[in-house]
């Protein structure tokens, strides 16, 4: 079997009808239940963390990201004048805002020179408003860089009462459009049937080669990525 798929000839096989080995597949659970953290880490985050790192550049100034700041430092690093954090719950000990992005008229206008939403959109019934909620706290000429959720599991942690939704290019473009100009948004997406499934059961990232993260099929999106530019004043 090895030798076939060195060259090439066993991934381009199709097995007739009734003739599938499923092999480790063959069951209806997950190898794992935590995204693949336990096993090397989630697939999906190679994708996130690659999309950062492209935008490295863009992470400067003064900086919103949600939930914690880790990419904000991780990818920002020195460009970072102020690291702000915004958190749902009062409890998180490093935000320096707390609310719902969805309704959050305490947040000035025009304050942030990029906002870093990654994995945070589809945790937001009123997706649409948060939306319009960082296009109103942009900086003319911000940048808001966002990722989220395609084909996934939910969340059986805290979050999972709060899993409302999955996206695709589609979507998120049309959505963006709504609130910002269609010419200032970069969509892409990521993600094969070989990556989706392999997340799905919960292999982790280490498990898969890098020339098959790189594969890309538009009918099997992992991950959803957009850059989005919000207009300067003129």
């Amino acid at each position: 079997m090895r030798w076939l798929k060195q060259l090439g000839l066993y991934t381009a096989f199709t097995p007739p009808v009734g003739q599938v080995q499923f092999g480790d597949l063959n069951r209806t659970t997950p190898f794992s239940t935590e995204f693949g953290y336990d096993r090397g880490g989630p697939v999906d985050r190679y994708y996130i963390e690659s999309f950062l790192q492209k935008q490295a550049g863009n992470i400067k100034g003064r900086v919103l990201e949600i939930g914690d700041n880790e990419y904000t430092l991780r990818f920002g690093g020195q460009q970072v004048t102020k690291s702000d954090v915004l958190h749902i719950h009062s409890n998180n000990p490093i935000a320096t805002i707390v609310g719902d992005l969805s309704n959050a008229p305490h947040i000035p206008d025009n304050s942030f020179d990029c906002i870093v939403l990654t994995q945070t959109l589809h945790l937001i019934y009123k997706a649409q408003d948060a939306l319009k909620t960082c296009e109103r706290i942009l900086k003319p000429g911000g940048i808001l860089l966002l990722t989220s959720p395609g084909i996934s599991q939910i969340a059986s942690d805290e979050w999972q009462s709060t899993w409302f939704w999955s996206f695709t290019a589609t979507s998120m473009r049309r959505m963006l459009g709504e609130v910002f100009p269609p010419a200032n948004i970069e969509i892409e997406q990521y993600g094969n049937v070989f990556v989706a499934t392999s997340f799905l059961y919960g292999v982790g990232v280490s498990e898969v080669s890098k020339e098959q993260l790189a594969a890309k099929d538009p009918n099997y999106p992992v991950i959803i990525t957009a850059k989005v530019i919000k207009p300067s004043i003129s």
